[in-house]
C-alpha cells in the first residue's frame, strides 16, 4: 500500500487496471487490486456484494438529481459516496432488497429537523401533499430562511431534487409531487440552507400511491 503526496484522490477514486485509488481518514493511497475470480467467493461475499451493488446503484440515481453535493459537503474524512454507502447499507438485506425504506438516507447535514414533521396527501388520489412541522421557539435568524426540499420514490425509482418553496418560517404549507416517479408511495423532506451549504438529514414519510 502506497501513500499519495498528491492530492489526486478528489479527481480518482476506485479501481483503474490493476490498481486501487481510496480515502481513508482523509490521506489519499493506492493499492494493488485484489485477484480474485467470482468462483472463489463465499455465498456470504455473493450476498453481500449484490446488498453493496444496489446500495451503489441507489447512489448512481441520485447523482443526476443533485444529490450527490450534499454528501460531498458532508463528508470530512471520506469522500460523498463512501459516506453515502456507510449510511444507507444498512437499510439494505444481504440479498440487495431495502428492508424499510424509511432506513435510507437521501440526505445528510448538520442541520437539524425541525419538531412533530408531519407530510400527507391532501387527499385520496391528490398530487399534492400537506405539511407542517414546529419550530424550536429560540430559533431565529436565517434558520428560518432554511427552505423545504423534496424526493420522491415509487418502486426503487427516486425524482429531482425539489425545492418546494416552503420555509422553516412557515412551519405549514402544501406543494406538488414532482411528475415522476408515477404514483410515488414515499418522500423523502429535508431542509436547506439558501446558500446551499447546509443540509439536514432527510426523513421518509409512507405517503401511498395515488389510489390510497
Amino acid at each position: 500500500m502506497a501513500r499519495m503526496k498528491r492530492n489526486i484522490g478528489d479527481l480518482v477514486s476506485g479501481r483503474i487496471g490493476n490498481v486501487v485509488f481510496y480515502t481513508r481518514n482523509g490521506v489519499n493511497y493506492v493499492r494493488a487490486a485484489p485477484d480474485r475470480k467470482k468462483d472463489s467467493w463465499s455465498p456470504q461475499q455473493l450476498l453481500h456484494r449484490q446488498r453493496f451493488s444496489k446500495a451503489s446503484y441507489l447512489w448512481s440515481q441520485l447523482k443526476k438529481t443533485k444529490v450527490a453535493p450534499i454528501w460531498n459537503l458532508a463528508a470530512e474524512r471520506m469522500n460523498g459516496y463512501a459516506l453515502f454507502m456507510k449510511a444507507n447499507m444498512p437499510a439494505y438485506a444481504l440479498d440487495g432488497s431495502i428492508i424499510d425504506p424509511r432506513m435510507l438516507k437521501i440526505s445528510t447535514g448538520k442541520l437539524h429537523l425541525p419538531m412533530d414533521f408531519e407530510a400527507a396527501r391532501e387527499s385520496i388520489g391528490s398530487t399534492l401533499i400537506a405539511v407542517s412541522w414546529k419550530n424550536d421557539p429560540n430559533m431565529k435568524g436565517k434558520r428560518l430562511e432554511d427552505e423545504l426540499m423534496a424526493v420522491s420514490a415509487a418502486d426503487g425509482h427516486y425524482s429531482a431534487l425539489t425545492p418546494t418553496g416552503l420555509l422553516r418560517s412557515a412551519q405549514n404549507g402544501s406543494f406538488t409531487l414532482p411528475v415522476k416517479p408515477a404514483d410515488a408511495t414515499h418522500i423523502y423532506l429535508f431542509f436547506a440552507s439558501n446558500d446551499g451549504l447546509d443540509y439536514t438529514e432527510s426523513v421518509c414519510v409512507e405517503i401511498g400511491s395515488r389510489g390510497f
